[in-house]
């Protein structure tokens, strides 16, 4: 069963800037439109680090060729979601898929296609999930219903 009420704390750098962010493990990330504030694509990195999952194959075919070739975009903003923990909180498996879930479900970024229209068993009602740092959206507090 679910915790009721879970508070999570993303904050979110530039990994163009910062490129040590790239080595974490456990983290959600983002593509970012190099001129507005629109976000492209969320994936998460839990057992592979992100400079893994950026450059993982399936990544390839799925978003990056897409990004080029639909959008005509050859670069693009590259952002980190670190999760810093509220004492006695655990960061679990399941917690990193279920924020991953709901920003994308809300945020519905361009290049995403799983947890746009529902989100399947990733649901944890009265989570709040609020991002911070390097963030580019004016939508910064996302909440599971």
């Amino acid at each position: 069963m679910s915790e009721p009420n879970v508070q999570i704390l993303l904050t979110w750098h530039d990994a163009h800037r910062k490129p040590e962010y790239l080595q974490y493990d456990v983290a959600l990330y983002a593509i970012v439109h190099p001129n507005r504030e629109d976000i492209l694509y969320i994936g998460k990195a839990d057992g592979s680090t992100v400079a893994g999952r950026r450059n993982a194959e399936d990544k390839d075919e799925r978003v990056w060729r897409r990004i080029e070739e639909e959008l005509g975009l050859y670069r693009s903003g590259f952002i980190v979601g670190e999760f810093p923990l509220i004492k006695g909180q655990r960061l679990t498996r399941q917690l990193v898929c279920d924020v991953e879930s709901l920003l994308i479900h809300q945020v519905k970024p361009w290049a995403n296609t799983s947890n746009v229209k529902s989100r399947g068993s990733y649901s944890r009602p009265g989570m709040v999930v609020r991002c911070q740092g390097y963030w580019p959206l004016g939508s910064k507090t996302f909440r599971d219903s």
